[in-house]
């Protein structure tokens, strides 16, 4: 469960930049308890182009791909990846920092650390169980000072970290339970790209072996009411034929050809079928790919991880959720999130989108509404609907919002030109 972000200098964001879940206003509901906290049980992200709100996105899964070593840095040689404010000369040279608040089993952990791309310079981890924070370790590596508390290692073992590793990870190598169950939590934050849905689709084939999921899988996409009252996995060997003229290596394809080679999966869609009396007289099959509409392929495809979010109550974070969706399709899966009776492992959602259809009090809170904006430097803010102290829970959000009141919107200007 997240409480808070923190992040500075990356991409477009310069100056230190902080986003809560924590509710902030008196506003009811979309929110579940955590010890004396009120989390959020979703926040959307709105903002002109190039605002930066996928920038904002980006870094909290920038944050988790450093903590999970996703780029596989071994050697005291390896580079680390950094993506500094480059509009400035403040910034452009220097580290960029990264914090997440957390919970895990109830205990309240803060996480962060400092970094270029050759150097970890600081890092942290603090625990707070009883409403008092203690540190569990500290790292300065100008200094050369690694504080640790309460993390316990192998008898006489010596921790040396290389300047371009975390410690986090010294730890999990160890066989820490508290670094273990950190990592852990960064796996449960995910990240997709409403845009780049094509990903997705190995995760539903995955999840639909299991028939519980599959079930659910399929009920879900039934109330979207898309016309779909099935959907099967079907698997089709491909020919051997085909696969000796696969450009392979000779070993590999050989292994292929005296296994069970190569297996060909599709998704197929089963929809009524009716005579001239508009009666039923059976199914017809759709390939999802080929035959069904893009906003019904990607409901569908984005419908896998989603349910895998709520089911194990993660971190589901989206960059352009409505794209290619019906806004009421939209609405659909972000009201499974609100939903206590569906919601009960307390899952998060937090997305970025330009539909406005969405910005309305019966569906979010003030503290659920962020905006990016650009200042006149290239550098983007953050700001929640929550900080406006003029704005009352019942304003019409979307109109006020288009009338640029809260700003986040575009700033066009009058277009000419000669004709020659």
């Amino acid at each position: 469960m997240l409480l808070q972000f923190t992040v500075n200098n990356f991409k477009s964001i310069k100056n230190t930049t902080t986003f809560s879940m924590a509710t902030s206003s008196k506003d009811e509901g979309n929110f579940f308890p955590v010890k004396k906290y009120k989390l959020l049980q979703s926040a959307i992200i709105y903002g002109a182009n190039a605002s930066g709100k996928s920038n904002f996105l980006k870094a909290m899964a920038f944050m988790r791909r450093i903590v999970l070593n996703r780029d596989k840095v071994i050697l005291s040689t390896d580079r680390l990846l950094h993506y500094p404010f480059k509009l400035s000369t403040e910034t452009e040279d220097s580290s960029s920092s990264f914090e997440m608040v957390f919970f895990i089993n109830e205990i309240k952990y803060r996480y962060g650390f400092e970094l270029d791309n050759t150097t970890v310079y600081a890092e942290w981890l603090y625990a707070d169980e009883n409403g008092k924070e203690s540190k569990l370790f500290y790292r300065d590596t100008d200094e050369g000072e690694l504080y640790i508390n309460r993390i316990k290692f192998k008898e006489g073992l010596k921790l040396k970290v290389s300047k371009n590793q975390l410690f986090i990870w010294k730890c999990d190598q160890e066989d820490g339970e508290v670094s273990a169950s950190i990592l852990q939590w960064f796996k449960h934050l995910n990240m997709i790209d409403g845009m780049e849905n094509e990903q997705y689709v190995n995760e539903a084939m995955r999840q639909m072996e299991h028939e519980d999921f599959k079930k659910e899988l399929v009920s879900l996409v039934k109330t979207a009411d898309i016309g779909i009252e099935d959907v099967l996995l079907e698997e089709e060997d491909i020919p051997k034929t085909v696969i000796e003229d696969m450009n392979l290596p000779s070993e590999f394809k050989k292994r292929l050809l005296e296994a069970d080679g190569l297996k060909n999966l599709s998704l197929l869609t089963h929809h009524k079928k009716y005579d001239e009396n508009n009666k039923i007289i059976g199914m017809t099959v759709f390939e999802l790919d080929e035959e069904e509409s893009r906003g019904t392929q990607k409901f569908f495809k984005m419908s896998a991880p989603i349910l895998n979010t709520l089911r194990e109550g993660k971190v589901l974070i989206i960059d352009e959720l409505d794209a290619s969706l019906h806004p009421m399709l939209t609405k659909h899966l972000i009201k499974l999130f609100h939903n206590k009776n569906i919601n009960k492992h307390n899952a998060q959602l937090i997305f970025a989108t330009h539909d406005t259809n969405l910005l309305h009090e019966s569906m979010f809170r003030r503290d659920q509404v962020w905006l990016t904006e650009k200042d006149k430097y290239g550098a983007t803010e953050l700001y929640s609907l929550a900080q406006f102290k003029n704005v009352r829970k019942n304003d019409d959000f979307e109109k006020k919002y288009i009338q640029g009141k809260y700003g986040g919107v575009p700033y066009l200007k009058d277009f000419e030109f000669e004709v020659l």
